[in-house]
C-alpha cells in the first residue's frame, strides 16, 4: 500500500491547477486576437517594422508556451500527489471493509452464543416457575409431613438429606437464571458495539475514498484543460512563426523586385539614350562597306547560330580559343556561326567589317554587338557578343569567367553587325 502523503498538498495543487488553467486560457485568447497583420504602408511589401513586430509576437507566444508547459508539468505533479492520496484512501476503505466483514462474522458467532444463552434462560425460568408453583401449592408442608412420618431416625436423616438436595437444586436453578440473564445482556451489548464500530469505520472509509476520488477527477479535468491550453498556444505559435516567415519572405521578395525594377528602368534609360546617340550619328562602316542589309544571313540562320552559342554557356574563357571546350569572345562567334555554315574570322576587327552595320533599333537575335574603349573609333573595338533580345547577349567575357548571358547595352557599345551570307 502506498505511503500516505500530507493532505494539504493536493488541495494546493488543485487550486493552482485551476488558476493556471484560467490564466493560460486567458493568455491564449489574447494571443489569438493579437496576431500582427501585414498592413499596407505604401512601400514594397511589408515594412521592416511589421516584420520585427511579427518576430516580437513570436517571442511573446514562445514565452506563453513555456509558461503553459510549466503549468501542465505542475498540474501533473499535483495529480500524482492526489493519485497517491486516493490510493491510500482506497486501501483504507478496503481495510475497513475487511474489518467490517470480520465484525459481522464475530457478530454471527456471538449470536449463536446468545441463542444458546437465551435457551438456558428459558429453561431456568421454567424450572423456577415449577418450584414457585410447587411452593404455592404447599409443597413445603408436604415435605414436612413426609419428614415427620419417616420410619425411625435414620429414615428422618435420609429424608432431610433429600430435602436439602432439593433446596440446593432450587438455589442452583435461580443462580443459573441470574447468570444466564447477565451473560445474555453482555453478549447483546458487545454485539451492538461491534456492529456500530464496523458500520462507522466503513462509512468513514467510504467517505474518505469518495473525497479522494472526487479530487482526482477534478485535478484530471484541470490537467486536461491545461493541456488543451498548451496545445492552443502551440498552434498559435506555429501560425505566428509561419506569419513571421511569410512577412520576411514577402519583404525580401518585394525589395528584390524593387531593385530589379529600378535596375531595369536604369538600363532601359541607358539603352534609350544609347539608341538615340547611335541613331543620331551614322554608324561606322570600316573598310568602305556600304552598310546595306542585302546579302545578310537570314533570321533563321542567326537563331540557329545563337542556339549553338547558348549551348556553350558555362564553358571557360580562354584567350585565343575557338572551341569546342574553351573560347574567347570572337572565338565563340566564329565557332557558333561555323556550325550553321557561315565563316567569319577569329578577330573582332575583321568581324566588325564582315557584315552590314545596323541601327540598334533593328537588332534581332543572332546579330553581333561590338564594344570599344572609344565609341567614336572602331579601331578601339575589344569585345564582341551575340545579341539575344531584351537587351541581353551571350558572350565569352574574360579570363577567369565562363560563357554567360550579360547586358548588351553597356556604355562602351559602339555598334551592331549582321553578318553577310557567304
Amino acid at each position: 500500500m502506498p505511503r500516505p502523503r500530507p493532505r494539504h498538498r493536493h488541495r494546493t495543487g488543485h487550486r493552482a491547477g485551476g488558476a493556471l488553467t484560467a490564466a493560460v486560457l486567458a493568455a491564449t485568447g489574447v494571443l489569438s486576437a493579437a496576431t500582427p497583420a501585414a498592413a499596407s504602408h505604401g512601400g514594397p511589401g511589408p515594412s521592416a517594422a511589421q516584420v520585427q513586430a511579427s518576430k516580437d509576437y513570436v517571442a511573446r507566444v514562445e514565452r506563453q508556451l513555456r509558461a503553459a508547459t510549466a503549468a501542465v508539468a505542475k498540474s501533473h505533479a499535483a495529480l500524482d500527489n492526489l493519485n497517491t492520496d486516493a490510493e491510500v484512501a482506497v486501501e483504507a476503505y478496503n481495510k475497513a471493509v475487511i474489518v467490517s466483514s470480520a465484525a459481522q462474522q464475530r457478530l454471527d458467532a456471538d449470536q449463536a452464543v446468545l441463542d444458546a444463552a437465551s435457551t438456558q434462560v428459558a429453561i431456568a425460568r421454567t424450572k423456577v416457575g415449577a418450584y414457585a408453583a410447587d411452593a404455592y401449592r404447599g409443597g413445603s408442608l408436604a415435605n414436612l409431613d413426609a419428614l415427620l412420618s419417616s420410619d425411625g431416625p435414620q429414615a428422618m436423616l435420609d429424608r432431610l438429606s433429600e430435602l436439602d438436595a432439593v433446596a440446593r437444586v432450587q438455589r442452583n436453578v435461580l443462580q443459573d437464571l441470574a447468570a444466564a440473564q447477565v451473560y445474555q445482556h453482555g453478549v447483546q451489548q458487545q454485539a451492538i458495539a461491534i456492529a456500530n464500530q464496523a458500520t462507522a469505520a466503513a462509512n468513514a472509509a467510504a467517505q474518505a475514498r469518495n473525497r479522494a476520488q472526487a479530487k482526482v477527477s477534478e485535478q484530471t479535468a484541470a490537467v486536461a484543460g491545461l493541456k488543451a491550453a498548451q496545445q492552443h498556444v502551440n498552434d498559435v505559435l506555429r501560425q505566428a512563426e509561419a506569419h513571421a516567415t511569410n512577412l520576411e519572405r514577402a519583404r525580401i521578395a518585394a525589395l528584390a523586385q524593387a531593385r530589379a525594377e529600378a535596375a531595369a528602368r536604369k538600363a532601359a534609360a541607358a539603352a534609350a539614350a544609347l539608341r538615340a546617340k547611335m541613331n543620331h550619328h551614322p554608324t561606322f562602316v570600316a573598310g568602305g562597306g556600304s552598310g546595306s542589309y542585302d546579302n545578310t544571313v537570314s533570321a533563321a540562320t542567326e537563331r540557329a547560330a545563337l542556339g549553338y552559342a547558348e549551348s556553350q554557356i558555362g564553358k571557360p574563357y580562354q584567350w585565343g580559343a575557338a572551341g569546342p571546350d574553351t573560347y574567347d569572345c570572337s572565338g565563340l562567334v566564329m565557332w557558333s556561326y561555323a556550325q550553321v555554315g557561315v565563316t567569319v574570322d577569329h578577330w573582332t576587327g575583321f568581324q566588325w567589317n564582315e557584315g552590314a552595320h545596323i541601327a540598334l533599333s533593328d537588332l534581332r537575335a543572332g546579330d553581333l554587338v561590338f564594344f570599344a574603349t572609344d565609341t567614336s573609333n572602331p579601331d578601339t573595338i575589344h569585345h564582341v557578343g551575340m545579341y539575344i533580345g531584351d537587351g541581353q547577349m551571350v558572350e565569352a567575357p574574360y579570363t577567369g569567367a565562363n560563357v554567360r548571358i550579360s547586358d548588351a547595352f553597356r556604355p562602351d557599345l559602339i555598334g551592331a553587325v549582321r553578318l553577310y551570307q557567304h
